[in-house]
């Protein structure tokens, strides 16, 4: 199994089954979504049985998943008393909670920036903060693309003065746009260095974009999901980031690159996300050694994806959500500021 799937493909297989157990999904949605990764029911079938996944008896891989059917719904939260934007006090159906014009931002809208190999145009968002730090944050995205949600994310960080920005990772294939329903399947079918190599041009545009020439820039990173995988990755292959904030990402079954990293780690995990969490002790391990600053908050009382606001209210956590979110800005305020 190890030797026939890769890292990001049997993450996004897992989530398509845990999908399929928290009802967000069919049976057959589930199968025809894994099957972009491995090319027919069959194969899905022996793939999902090799991780544990039965889809005639399915549970959560982890007890009590975010989105499962026992799972209750969560109450409003009160705003934190923060000057930036924070995740909202309830689950929501509109992505929007910084709109473009907000008296907080410059500017803030969609992007193309040449790949670094010349071949391809990324498909990026931007927001620009009205009072800036001088400092940039790439956000990287969950395995459904830079949506909307994730251009909201991209406008909350502006509002706490540094200058947002993410790409879509399927850029060269056309965004999300394109893919539509096989977006994930070819994300899973990507390699690492392929996304490594684009995320580093983007670190290089935030670079350029987000400060003066009277003083260097400091870039961080924060993803979701997927895209906390990526961070987990980009750390690892050395990107010039002063600091990183992965939501529940997966960590590859190779993280010794940790032990050399000069950035500071934020880990955010979900108590319910077993799955994922399981995995820190190995990252603590690797990080131990690099000397860089780290740490780690475990969420209580919810699973995977919290912090996304427009996953409904069995899946979004309000307080988490906006504990971590503070959290990170202020991880951030610490180490790309001082």
């Amino acid at each position: 199994m190890s030797q026939q799937w890769t890292d990001l493909q049997r993450y996004v297989i897992e989530e398509h089954f845990e999908d399929y157990v928290a009802r967000r999904i069919s049976r057959r949605e589930m199968l025809k979504r894994v099957s972009y990764i491995t090319g027919g029911v069959a194969a899905s079938l022996a793939v999902l049985s090799a991780l544990g996944c039965n889809v005639d008896q399915p549970r959560a891989l982890a007890t009590g998943a975010a989105g499962s059917p026992t799972a209750t719904a969560n109450p409003s939260s009160p705003q934190p008393n923060v000057p930036y934007a924070t995740p909202p006090s309830s689950a929501t159906t509109n992505p929007v909670t910084v709109k473009p014009d907000d008296a907080r931002l410059r500017l803030a809208g969609p992007v193309g920036i040449p790949s670094a190999d010349g071949k391809a145009t990324l498909i990026g968002y931007e927001a620009y903060p009205a009072i800036p730090t001088g400092n940039g944050v790439l956000v990287m995205h969950e395995n459904t693309g830079l949506t909307p949600h994730i251009q909201d994310v991209i406008r909350r960080v502006a509002t706490a003065g540094f200058m947002g920005f993410g790409i879509d990772l399927l850029s060269r294939q056309g965004g999300a746009e394109k893919l539509g329903g096989s977006y994930s399947g070819a994300l899973a079918n990507t390699t690492v260095d392929q996304m490594n190599a684009d995320l580093m041009t983007a670190v290089a545009y935030l670079q350029a974009k987000a400060g003066t020439a009277a003083r260097p820039v400091k870039v961080g990173a924060v993803g979701f999901c997927f895209g906390g995988g990526t961070t987990w990755n980009v750390v690892i292959a050395g990107a010039p980031l002063a600091a990183a904030v992965p939501f529940y990402g997966p960590l590859p079954s190779d993280p010794s690159g940790l032990a050399t990293t000069k950035t500071a780690v934020l880990a955010i995990y979900a108590e319910q996300d077993t799955r994922i969490t399981a995995s820190w002790p190995t990252a603590e391990a690797q990080l131990k050694k690099s000397g860089a600053p780290y740490a780690t908050k475990v969420e209580p009382g919810v699973g995977h994806a919290f912090h996304n606001d427009t996953n409904g209210p069995t899946r979004y956590g309000p307080a988490q959500a906006q504990d971590a979110w503070v959290l990170t800005i202020e991880w951030f305020r610490k180490y790309l500021t001082s």
